[in-house]
């Protein structure tokens, strides 16, 4: 048995997975051999220490592209909030049909009438989909159909979807009950298209980028600049998620919609948003930067977790010596027969990969606080004073604080800090963030305290109350407050925590880290899916408060677990090829003392540095 071990392992220690397609190349940037020769403009040493480094200039199918993303966020963001209103509110009495409450009153748009714990799980569900799914639908990209026809399919799906939901909005279908058949369709179809196009959009944008090498340049102004691939790369991400963020807004016209009009028209919106998506895609289609397909790391990772968990047993997970079970050397050397497709240096970049993405571990409490436990923060608003303001408009605060807070924090707060020589670093940066959240979650149970102490129906204020009002004399806009504070603990927890990840990580594994980053925001709906039948009255109290108490516990065992990491980014910010600000995906790009592999992932691997948002 040992020779044949030796064999396996002689054979395939050189298959290592994906490999570079005939006509295709790596990125100068990702590629030593480049790096490290002579070209023209090359920077030395002393000019990577002194000069200021500037972007490139950006291709026109990176500003399309751009808006591509903006018309599937629109259309997307135009529906999502709209879901917990249209299951669990029936239709109003006295209204005009198609949804909308008769004018004057304090009633919340409706559909189906199928209360909250149904509504809950819908939501839940349906986002959980939305960034579980990514994770296969990035895989099959990089290893069968290459990122533009899953775009295109995506695309596709997404068409399908949004026609089904106009059809949910009929006068008729509504009135006979019979509107939930194509409205659940057409709501987990677009969960399906979403995911076939979120993981490979951001991934094809830097495949654009035509600035490849760090060159000195001369301004018009006379001073000479580093024109930086990195730079670049974080000039066209923060426009990225601008238009996210601004396709999140499209919520507040069908909010709106339903409220006033009815669900046709917040249904058609979204459809005519996404319509010029076939034709954008069909004018960037031959103008496109394209890698085919290269084969996936992704595989071999689950392949070595597996032994590692066959072997070692979930008990030592994290343990010394847990992930050398996996190396074809210690294989060999126990005698075993198991095929490996990978070299020992593979499972120590898993083994940097997890213990880089560490601290993803905290996000789902820290979005359930950010957003609310399920749909609980949905619920809470239909027991609160409108006054002809739509219930589920004011989750909008959200996206508005983030574009609002962060030319304040990149532009203002952090070169203060810098000037001074604070140094405030990315886990101080990330603990306060979670205390953020965990005061926004407390926010929420705060005023669903109130609301039922205020509310007609007490504790029971958010199940169609129809004593006097229905709501408590408290106004919806304090919502704005949690909402804001959530969107502002994102600006301090995700950008540094990505940008440790893929800093830190082996370039060969950012597709690894973007997998466990969705799984991560996956887990949260999951939590808010298992949570449907407590996300309800007389519950919604501690659906927040639990979280907000939980928030701040791991705030304070992140802060103790993680802190060293200042201390070491400090240091490493002195070196010339590494300078991590947390402002953007500068230093996350290219290749750094530590994430450094012999490993080379496939060419259209190698842009998979994303989600620096979960609104993506």
């Amino acid at each position: 048995m040992g020779n044949s071990a030796e064999i396996d392992l002689e054979r395939s220690s050189s298959e290592k997975g994906p490999k570079t397609p005939p006509g295709d190349a790596h990125a100068p940037y990702l590629d030593p051999s480049i790096m490290e020769e002579d070209y023209e403009g090359k920077p030395t040493e002393e000019e990577l220490k002194t000069l200021r480094r500037v972007p490139g200039r950006l291709p026109a199918v990176a500003y399309l592209i751009c808006v591509v993303e903006f018309c599937e966020r629109a259309s997307y963001y135009g529906v999502q909030p709209l879901i917990a209103n249209y299951v669990n509110r029936p239709l109003p009495e006295g209204g005009n049909g198609y949804g909308a409450p008769p004018e004057g009153t304090q009633q919340t748009a409706g559909a189906l009438g199928m209360g909250t714990v149904t509504a809950n799980a819908v939501t839940q569900s349906f986002s959980m989909l939305a960034y579980a799914l990514p994770m296969l639908f990035g895989w099959l990209a990089d290893v069968k159909t290459g990122r533009f026809s899953l775009i295109c399919w995506g695309v596709a799906v997404f068409g399908v979807a949004h026609v089904l939901m106009v059809a949910a909005g009929a006068k008729d279908l509504l009135a006979a009950g019979t509107a939930k058949i194509p409205y659940f369709l057409s709501v987990y179809i677009l969960s399906i298209g979403a995911a076939m196009f979120k993981p490979n959009v951001s991934p094809l944008l830097l495949d654009q980028m035509t600035t490849t090498v760090p060159k000195v340049i001369t301004l018009g102004s006379g001073e000479r600049v580093i024109q930086d691939p990195e730079s670049t790369t974080e000039r066209v991400m923060l426009w990225f998620y601008l238009l996210i963020n601004l396709g999140g807004f499209m919520g507040v016209a069908t909010s709106y919609s339903e409220k006033y009009v009815g669900w046709w028209l917040a249904f058609l919106i979204p459809l005519l948003l996404y319509l010029p998506l076939p034709l954008l895609l069909w004018f960037l289609y031959k103008r496109l930067i394209l890698h085919p397909p290269g084969g996936s790391d992704l595989g071999n990772v689950f392949r070595v977790l597996g032994i590692c968990l066959r072997r070692g047993g979930v008990a030592k997970f994290g343990r010394h010596g847990f992930w050398d079970l996996a190396k074809p050397s210690h294989i060999a050397a126990a005698g075993l027969n198991i095929k490996t497709h990978w070299n020992d240096e593979f499972v120590d970049d898993v083994r940097r990969t997890f213990q880089a993405t560490g601290i993803f571990c905290f996000f789902p409490i820290q979005y359930i606080n950010d957003n609310g436990l399920g749909a609980a923060a949905n619920f809470l608003s239909t027991m609160l004073t409108t006054n002809g303001v739509p219930n589920d408009v004011i989750n909008n605060f959200n996206s508005l604080s983030i574009i609002a807070m962060a030319p304040v924090l990149n532009y203002g707060l952090y070169p203060l800090l810098r000037r001074f020589n604070i140094h405030y670093g990315p886990v101080a940066r990330i603990t306060t963030g979670l205390a953020m959240s965990s005061l926004g979650g407390a926010g929420y149970a705060i005023l669903n305290y109130y609301a039922y102490q205020q509310s007609p129906c007490g504790e029971y204020g958010s199940s169609d109350c129809q004593i006097g009002t229905g709501v408590a004399p408290i106004s919806i806009w304090w919502m704005a407050i949690p909402f804001a504070v959530g969107g502002i603990s994102e600006l301090f927890v995700n950008v540094p925590a990505y940008g440790i990840a893929y800093s830190r990580a082996p370039i060969n594994m950012r597709g690894l880290v973007s997998a466990l980053n969705l799984f991560n925001t996956a887990i949260a709906y999951a939590i808010g899916l298992a949570c449907s039948s407590v996300i309800t009255d007389p519950y919604l109290t501690w659906d927040f408060g639990g979280p907000a108490i939980a928030g701040g516990v791991c705030t304070i065992i992140f802060y103790f677990t993680f802190r060293h990491i200042d201390k070491e980014e400090f240091a490493l910010s002195q070196n010339k090829d590494y300078h991590l600000k947390m402002e953007g995906t500068v230093s996350v790009v290219g290749e750094n003392e530590l994430n450094k592999s012999s490993n080379r992932p496939a060419p259209i691997a190698e842009n998979e540095e994303m989600m620096i948002s979960q609104k993506q």
